[in-house]
């Protein structure tokens, strides 16, 4: 009965993670993209400035040019804090087994590596967020966020993905800290995703705030909602000074050399119109992008 359960449960996790590659590896054949192909998903910023980027990477990896700084663009860059948006995923080191050649298929591996871990990471976490829940509709559901329009029309940046990765185990440590006062998973899971992407991250902190007010709803009592949202806001403080070994270095090279941001003098622009907030929340619209 023991190994039947094994069994099933590492079934269900296998599909989990395969069943957004293979979606992804069929989709992308249709638009004629596939590990050799003349078309590839190095598009837009992904052709002019992520593919470069890792191929610094790789060529570090290499021996070739240090990871802290670099002179191979104008007059030399701080590459260090460069890593933080563009190279901070745990899976870029992968690049290291590629030929500078072979970078196009490189993203093609990895990206659909990263939809896969995305499907895993979810079935994972929404099993245990739901107990009640059947395998299957967690599978459904899993599948779904790891293919959501968002992920796949922003698939040449796939440096985001990694936040989709995080999300799940987030939110699970978030549930396990309310509930159970368990605080390992989230303490460990935020960290990363500062450390990965602070970009997201901070989207990650404010999304964070609200569902712990929504969630303290349901907890009994003012004095358990209190202590609760101290906690909650303790660990993630510390989850943020704990990864300020990336970020810190991030925040000194932007406030010294980063770009000032414009001003935003109304809420709307003559580009936009009251229903596109609506419009740009319905499934597989996005600013249509062109592969090259």
């Amino acid at each position: 009965m023991t190994n039947k359960k094994y069994h099933t449960t590492l079934l269900f996790y296998l599909a989990a993670f395969f069943l957004p590659v293979l979606i992804m590896i069929g989709v992308l054949y249709c638009q004629k993209i596939y590990p050799g192909s003349e078309r590839t998903i190095l598009t837009s910023d992904g052709f002019h400035q992520y593919v470069i980027f890792a191929t610094g990477l790789r060529n570090i990896l290499h021996g070739d040019g240090s990871l802290f700084y670099t002179f191979t663009s104008g007059l030399g860059l701080n590459f260090y804090a460069l890593t933080s948006y563009y190279l901070g995923s745990f899976l870029s080191p992968l690049y290291y087994f590629f030929t500078v050649n072979q970078m196009a298929d490189a993203f093609y591996y990895i990206t659909l590596l990263k939809f896969g871990l995305i499907g895993l990471s979810g079935a994972f976490s929404f099993k245990r967020i739901f107990t009640k829940v059947s395998r299957s509709f967690i599978l459904c559901l899993s599948t779904g966020f790891s293919l959501m329009s968002f992920a796949t029309s922003q698939l040449e940046i796939n440096t985001w993905l990694d936040a989709f990765i995080l999300a799940p185990l987030i939110i699970l440590g978030l549930h396990l800290l309310l509930r159970f006062n368990r605080r390992g998973l989230y303490f460990f899971s935020l960290t990363c995703l500062f450390i990965q992407n602070y970009y997201f991250g901070y989207m990650m902190a404010i999304f964070l705030t609200l569902y712990t007010i929504v969630q303290l709803i349901t907890i009994k009592g003012w004095k358990s909602k209190i202590l609760h949202f101290i906690d909650f806001g303790i660990i993630s403080i510390l989850a943020g000074l704990s990864s300020a070994v990336m970020l810190l270095p991030t925040l000194l090279d932007l406030t010294t050399h980063g770009e000032k941001f414009t001003g935003a003098s109304s809420l709307l622009t003559e580009s936009t119109y009251y229903f596109d907030f609506f419009a740009k929340n319905l499934v597989g619209v996005y600013d249509t992008t062109k592969f090259g």
